[in-house]
Formats: C-alpha cells, structure tokens, sequence
C-alpha cells in the first residue's frame, strides 16, 4: 500500500497531562491531598467516559515522560511533512542515530494511521536500541491516543504516573511503618498481610506484592478509579491494630516510584519522633 506525503503533525492534541500526584513525599502522611486530585479525576473521567483515557503500563519515570512531551510538541510547532514509509525505514535501520530515530517514533506517533502504529508496536516489542525502550513505550501509548481520537472525535486523556498502570487501574506504592517503630512480630506480619489483602481485595484492588520487613511493609497495587481506596486502607489499619494498635496511621501513598530499601530507612529515620 502507498502512502502520501504527510503535511504536518496530526492537528488534533493527542496528550492531555492530568496532575496525579506527580510529586516526591519526604514524610509520611495524611491522604488529604491525595484525595483531591483523585477525586478531580474521578469527575473528569466520568464526564468524558471511562473509555477515553489512557495510562501506560510500563514504568517510565514522569521526567522521561515529560520530556517526550515536550519533544512532541516541538515537533508539532515545527511542522515539517514527511513521509511515513521513509519514517519507518528509518527507524529499522541499524545505521540510523539515536536521536534520528526519537524523531522517527515521535513522528510515526504523531498520525491517525494503523500502519504507523503497528511499526511502533514491533519496534517497542524488541527495541534495536535499548535506551529507546522508555521513547517508544511512550510514542507507543501516545499513538493509541491519536488513533482513538481519530475514531471518536472525542478529547483523549493521559494520565501521567511513574509507576503506569494496567487495565483501567492506577498502580500506587505505599509505605507503612509501626507507631514506635519497634520491630513486627511474628503474629503482627500474620495479621498485616491478612488484613490488607482482605480490605483491598474486598475493593477489588489488585495487590501485586507486599513486603514486609522489620518495622515497616510494603504494598504495591493496582485499584479502579471509581472506589475510595483511603476508606480501604484505613479500614485494614484499624482491624490490625485491634490486636495491639501497633500501626502508625499515617503512610505513604505515591504513584511517582517504587522507594528502596536505603530510601525507606532514611525516610523513617527522619519521621521517628
């Protein structure tokens, strides 16, 4: 099939940033903020349909997501044609620049075109470049926004999260430490895993992992965006601490990173009072 010439960026703004907590805790706290924002996005999405937005599901740090934003959108200022078949040779080429081929994938991204989307697909499924796997997991993404917009006339959202998402659900990370920051029992991990996984799992929040450790646990989820999931966390910090009231009530909550196990000790180290 022939294609012809492409004059300029698809006109349509593909990427709409809604603010979810894009920002770094150095305490723990209340969901207050949280709250909000999650809330704001709830009323969005429920205005416009669940169907209309869009969050990648792989874990590309927010700067990196930024930046390919930013790169798009010069591009779309700069409004230079190109062809789309010269486009995808480019980007299979092994004799081609890195940065050549950030233009290719951002370019190929940029078009209402299944066949431009397909090229992103097989080369995001095994990059050539490895340092690209993050540009096109985002020109990927950025790809489906402008096809599905293309089809519906509707605005398309994205939802910037570092830590992404998977199927119509938010991943967040969240810290929890003791109240003294005395060590766990043996019960009191018992009783920690089963009551979390049992007030999230009741909400239909899927707990991809928690890792407990001596004074402080873990839990990486992934929740829907229409249920509370404070009421949830609340719920499961209460019933452990029936059995002792052991737990710190407040937490922390981000979809910005995964912290390690050094940042976790600082953290706590410098909330102990």
């Amino acid at each position: 099939m022939k294609f012809k010439e492409i004059r300029g960026l698809y006109p349509v703004t593909p990427i709409v940033n809604f603010p979810v907590i894009q920002k770094k805790y150095i305490s723990l706290c209340e969901m207050s903020e949280q709250d909000d924002i999650l809330g704001r996005l709830r009323q969005t999405l429920g205005e416009q349909g669940m169907e209309s937005f869009h969050i990648l599901e792989e874990l590309v740090p927010v700067e990196e997501q930024m930046e390919y934003f930013r790169y798009f959108e010069k591009l779309r200022k700069e409004n230079t044609p190109f062809i789309r078949n010269d486009e995808v040779t480019v980007l299979f080429s092994p004799e081609e620049s890195v940065e050549r081929k950030k233009r290719s994938l951002s370019l190929l991204a940029s078009i209402p075109d299944v066949g431009a989307y397909r090229s992103i697909e097989t080369y995001h499924s095994s990059p050539l470049e490895p340092e690209l796997a993050n540009w096109s997991a985002m020109a990927l993404v950025s790809s489906r926004i402008v096809l599905n917009s293309d089809l519906s006339g509707q605005q398309q959202i994205y939802i910037s999260s570092g830590l992404g998402g998977h199927d119509k659900k938010l991943r967040f990370f969240a810290l929890f430490t003791t109240k003294s920051r005395e060590n766990l029992t043996g019960l009191q991990k018992e009783i920690v895993e089963r009551e979390f996984r049992f007030q999230l799992e009741k909400a239909d929040v899927e707990v991809e992992k928690i890792d407990i450790q001596d004074n402080y646990f873990t839990i990486l989820m992934l929740f829907p965006f229409d249920i509370d999931v404070k009421s949830s966390l609340v719920a499961a910090i209460n019933e452990c601490n029936q059995y002792g009231d052991f737990l710190d009530p407040k937490y922390l909550f981000t979809n910005v990173k995964v912290l390690s196990e050094n940042e976790i000790r600082q953290l706590l180290a410098r909330t102990h009072s």
